[in-house]
């Protein structure tokens, strides 16, 4: 015997319970993408963690490149990308 399935209307409500904003929250401010996402990991000085620094401070701005790229896709996806960010 299988098991009764709940309706997809009190899901639904749950998950807009927990993923919507309060009453009276102001709305998300736009994103704007760091043009150089690098800028953190350079500004620390080399890193001590390899023989050569400089092949880990490349590694570490790929991550936070991949990290950017991301955050701006999500932004963009949910309409939260400012405007001049999609121009440029």
């Amino acid at each position: 015997m299988s098991k009764r399935r709940r309706s997809t209307g009190g899901r639904k409500a749950l998950e807009a319970k927990f993923w919507g904003r309060p009453p009276g929250a102001e709305a998300p401010r736009s994103i704007r993408p760091t043009p150089e996402p690098g800028a953190l990991v350079r500004s620390l000085g080399a890193p001590p963690l390899a023989i050569d620094p400089a092949i880990a401070e490349r590694h570490l701005v790929a991550v936070y490149e991949e990290a950017v790229k991301a955050a701006t896709a999500l932004a963009a996806a949910n309409g939260l990308l400012d405007a001049s960010a999609e121009e440029g």
